[in-house]
């Protein structure tokens, strides 16, 4: 079927975020300006990706991703930023994935083309097999196409609840993207961050606490637990060279720069891949079997290790033990909207360092960028997991505790 992108591209799913309303005028935990609404993710509770995006751990290796992305022979392909060696973790490794995949699929000659997936990854390949004359059918699980790429209007201004900016500009495609639909960007120049303790103190970085340090240099970013990161993911980086920007009406504007004649089914999650010597089989919850030439699998990480999708034959052992070995991290986020902006306009971030490591450990300050007087809280890790249990109440709560403690004073 074809479909009018406009009309899919602001759909949600209840297991990965929630949205929160204070009882009566305020919550518990009163702010200088009244709070309006929260947004909060939990991401490692979403079915369709258990988690936000992939990580080097301990034990696995850069050959680990080479491993996942080798195709099965000429009939089941792999792509997705879990799939990408040097840019993982990324939109731009998503997106550049899908491209490499395309290129492997365009190789062989014509025929049909399912990609199991509607992120980057798989509509970066779906527009790319169709410009070389494929027939490709999309399929995505969700209602709603970008995949861990979503933004959120529910409070106002658009509210990235996944991916959030482009990782170097120079040279990134996604840059290339952002050109052809004329979104607008702005840069985080990173330069003024202001850090808190417990106790609403002002603390230098020189000075930190090396469990906070491992936060902001790496936890923060891989979205693990710094010990649980190999020493190559440490050294290594994964984006380009240029600003750091993010894009103030919605990650989701680039979406539309993906469109193509290709058709797209959404809400069908897919159960099982049967790769034959005539095609290949894919059956859906809904009891449906389609069968093509090929099939691209675009899903993330955390759905392979959680088994969701069965195989006839069983994948080859070196992509077994990569998705075993390769780690899926959780950066979840807290969005905050208030009436009026209260806190240091002109810092770019901040960092809290509360009682428990981790939560609510990072703050954007998305009022200098946009304009709204919204922060934006990061959780990281296993700290997130632990928070992501606690009540939306509970969460907002602990977060009007640190916006207390670092700003009404």
């Amino acid at each position: 079927m074809t479909f009018n992108r406009r009309d899919l591209i602001t759909g949600t799913s209840a297991s990965a975020a929630s949205l929160f309303f204070p009882p009566g005028v305020q919550a518990k935990s009163a702010t200088p300006a009244p709070l309006l609404g929260a947004l909060i993710t939990r991401w490692r509770r979403d079915e369709w990706a258990f988690g936000s995006y992939s990580f080097q751990a301990v034990g696995s290796t850069r050959e680990d991703r080479l491993a996942l992305a080798a195709p099965m022979g000429n009939r089941l392909f792999f792509a997705g930023e879990a799939t990408e060696p040097d840019k993982p973790s990324t939109v731009h490794g998503a997106f550049m994935s899908g491209r490499r995949a395309a290129q492997e699929i365009a190789a062989l000659g014509s025929g049909d083309c399912l990609i199991i997936g509607a992120g980057f990854a798989g509509l970066a390949a779906a527009q790319a097999l169709t410009q070389a004359g494929h027939r490709v059918t999309v399929l995505e699980a969700r209602n709603r196409l970008g995949g861990r790429v979503w933004s959120d209007r529910s409070l106002g201004p658009a509210l990235d609840l996944g991916a959030s900016w482009i990782h170097g500009v120079d040279g990134n495609p996604l840059t290339t993207l952002a050109d052809q639909v004329g979104a607008p960007r702005v840069v985080t120049p990173w330069r003024d961050i202001r850090i808190f303790d417990a106790h609403g103190r002002r603390r230098r970085y020189l000075f930190l606490p090396e469990r906070y340090r491992q936060f902001i240099d790496y936890e923060w970013g891989f979205g693990a637990d710094y010990d649980s990161l190999a020493q190559d993911a440490l050294e290594a980086s994964d984006s380009f060279p240029g600003d750091e920007v993010i894009f103030p009406g919605g990650y989701d504007l680039l979406l539309p720069a993906l469109d193509g004649p290709y058709d797209v089914r959404l809400d069908s999650p897919v159960t099982e891949i049967d790769v034959a010597n005539n095609g290949v089989g894919v059956a859906t919850r809904s009891g449906a079997t389609l069968v093509a030439d090929r099939v691209l699998l675009t899903v993330p990480l955390g759905v392979l290790k959680a088994g969701r999708i069965g195989f006839t034959a069983a994948l080859p052992t070196a992509k077994q033990h990569a998705i075993h070995r390769l780690g899926m991290g959780v950066l979840d986020k807290v969005y905050l909207r208030f009436e009026d902006a209260f806190w240091p306009a002109q810092a770019d971030a901040f960092g809290f360092m509360g009682e428990t490591h981790g939560q609510l450990a990072g703050w954007l300050n998305l009022h200098k960028y946009t304009g709204e007087p919204v922060l934006l809280a990061f959780s990281a890790g296993s700290a997130a997991d632990t928070l992501a249990a606690k009540s939306d109440e509970a969460i907002v709560d602990q977060a009007l505790d640190a916006v207390n403690t670092m700003f009404a004073r």
